[in-house]
């Protein structure tokens, strides 16, 4: 268990690069290219992100976030990049905008040690402390095996599963045409069954990308209301770097849910979404 963010724990490499920005930069991007040298326009990615890492090392951290987001604001992205921007607001003593981080990091550094060990150190500083209710293990297995596999890895699988089934088919029809059709029964069970389970576990992942939204609160306080309304009754209250649900929107509100089921409504602007 890590008893510190340490710059050992920053990543080295930016890894697969992923191009997100479509049309103009962000006018954030703009003043970044102002505000920090000059050379930082013309830097590649890597240059940027090497840099960042340079000045994290020396405890230059506002400098060190500002190469990080240049890469960010260019429209490119990793699970590295967003791990390292957790680190460094970390040591800004900005919890809302590390777990953000690291919550984004999450979303593609599946499994990873490192950053499960971040977060837990990161949640003890947090002054909301939100209580997991048990859950049916059912529901455990499930989130388990949704969370081992990416969506590219279950449509490869589901492809290539059906491909299977399809082959075991064609082989074990053939095969009982000429009475041998008990040879490949065992195959083509198999392949059915585990088509099934992908296919059931693609269905799941796309149901969540697609309804589930979660969001940081990034204010250092915010008040949670009964209705969308700032005249409605106050119900309780959030604290920077607390992660939650959006369960739907209304105007400028989003109703949330906490993960010991309390619901409420806050206004946008009180946080960013993963």
């Amino acid at each position: 268990m890590s008893v510190g963010i340490s710059c050992q724990k920053n990543r080295c490499s930016l890894g697969k690069l992923k191009f997100l920005l479509k049309g103009k930069p962000r006018l954030f991007f703009l003043l970044i290219l102002f505000v920090v040298s000059g050379s930082l326009s013309a830097a590649t990615p890597q240059e940027n992100f090497k840099a960042g890492n340079r000045f994290y090392q020396q405890g230059k951290y506002e400098q060190a976030a500002a190469r990080y987001q240049a890469v960010l604001d260019a429209g490119y992205t990793s699970g590295a990049l967003y791990f390292n921007l957790g680190n460094v607001y970390y040591k800004l003593d900005q919890p809302g905008l590390s777990r953000l981080n690291y919550e984004r990091a999450a979303l593609i550094l599946k499994n990873d040690g490192d950053l499960a060990d971040n977060i837990l150190l990161l949640k003890q500083k947090l002054v909301d402390k939100i209580p997991q209710p048990p859950r049916f293990f059912l529901y455990e297995w499930k989130d388990f095996l949704l969370g081992l596999f990416s969506i590219q890895l279950l449509t490869w699988l589901s492809v290539a599963l059906f491909a299977l089934l399809l082959f075991s088919a064609a082989i074990r029809r053939h095969a009982l045409n000429r009475g041998r059709g008990r040879r490949f029964r065992t195959l083509f069970t198999i392949s059915a069954v585990l088509f099934i389970i992908v296919a059931l576990l693609y269905g799941q992942k796309i149901y969540h990308l697609e309804t589930e939204a979660y969001g940081v609160i990034l204010q250092p306080v915010v008040t949670v209301f009964a209705e969308p309304s700032a005249l409605g009754t106050e119900v309780f209250v959030l604290h920077e770097g607390t992660k939650v649900k959006i369960e739907r929107t209304s105007n400028d509100w989003l109703e949330i849910k906490l993960a010991d089921g309390k619901t409420g409504w806050l206004t946008k602007k009180s946080l960013e979404t993963i």
